[in-house]
């Protein structure tokens, strides 16, 4: 069976469809559970690692460093529930964080703006043309954070598998859409995803350690691995401080990853960016 990952606007009924899943199959659905075991490993308030995540004011120019902490912490405990079977998540970018694992059916809930806002000056007592404005305030924030952290829009349909109106489709119709389409072959597990997933939760694991350690903190790595050789790739500006320290950087890298239980064997790929000095 297959992980399903849910993204909806606000007031979309993306957390009522997740539910009705996790009822319907027997699986946990899981949202607010993710950020707290990323706050409570890396010692983080939920509030902070929440807002953090969620800001969008100076992206381009801001320090990134803690946003890539929060998000490798989100992404490590979404690999580790990974490992221990089916589950629906219903959080921030499910579908993005979790990219290169098999079988995960990506769902993307829609609703009219109207019927949105209606439920929301409902639901908090306010006006419909306040809803309105709140709820469009919201979708923006999410296609800017989508756009800078990962280069996608968040409402393109083709970073999905279903794309669900819960305004033309009942629940409980969505719900049985959805478990009609787990049951066909492109999400059926498989002795080889199993592999992937493990090889996914060994990457975040070593990700993390970079991302956590006063030597290699601060660079901008990506972290894959195949049956335990871990293969770490990025980029870095020569010149400066960099100037002489390539070998130094790949040594660094090397010894945090090994560290990491699992870890077989590293291998590094750096690029130089060469940086005109004044």
């Amino acid at each position: 069976m297959a992980i399903i990952t849910i993204s909806r606007g606000t007031m979309s009924g993306g957390e009522s469809l997740a539910k009705c899943i996790s009822e319907k199959l027997k699986i946990p659905a899981v949202s607010q559970e993710i950020l707290k075991e990323a706050s409570n490993r890396f010692g983080i308030s939920q509030p902070l690692l929440l807002q953090q995540l969620e800001k969008t004011k100076g992206l381009i120019h801001g320090n990134s460093t803690e946003r890539g902490l929060y998000l490798t912490a989100i992404q490590l405990a979404l690999a580790e529930r990974a490992q221990k079977g089916p589950f629906v998540y219903y959080g921030h970018a499910g579908h993005l964080l979790l990219k290169g694992v098999p079988h995960v059916l990506k769902i993307r809930v829609i609703a009219p703006l109207k019927s949105r806002a209606r439920m929301l000056a409902d639901t908090h007592n306010i006006s419909f043309e306040e809803a309105k404005k709140r709820i469009d305030k919201l979708d923006e924030s999410r296609v800017k954070w989508t756009r800078f952290l990962y280069n996608v829009d968040w409402r393109d349909p083709s970073i999905y598998d279903l794309v669900i109106n819960l305004d033309a489709i009942s629940l409980e119709s969505a719900c049985e859409i959805i478990i009609c389409t787990l049951k066909q072959a492109e999400f059926k597990e498989s002795p080889e995803s199993k592999n992937i997933i493990d090889d996914f939760l060994l990457a975040c694991r070593v990700k993390t350690a970079l991302v956590t350690h006063d030597q290699t903190k601060g660079l901008g790595l990506d972290v894959s691995s195949n049956k335990g050789v871990v293969i770490i790739t990025g980029s870095f500006e020569t010149g400066g401080i960099f100037s002489s320290g390539k070998h130094r950087i790949k040594n660094d890298l090397i010894e945090v990853a090994r560290q990491v239980e699992g870890v077989k064997n590293v291998e590094i790929g750096l690029e130089n960016i060469p940086v005109a000095l004044e």
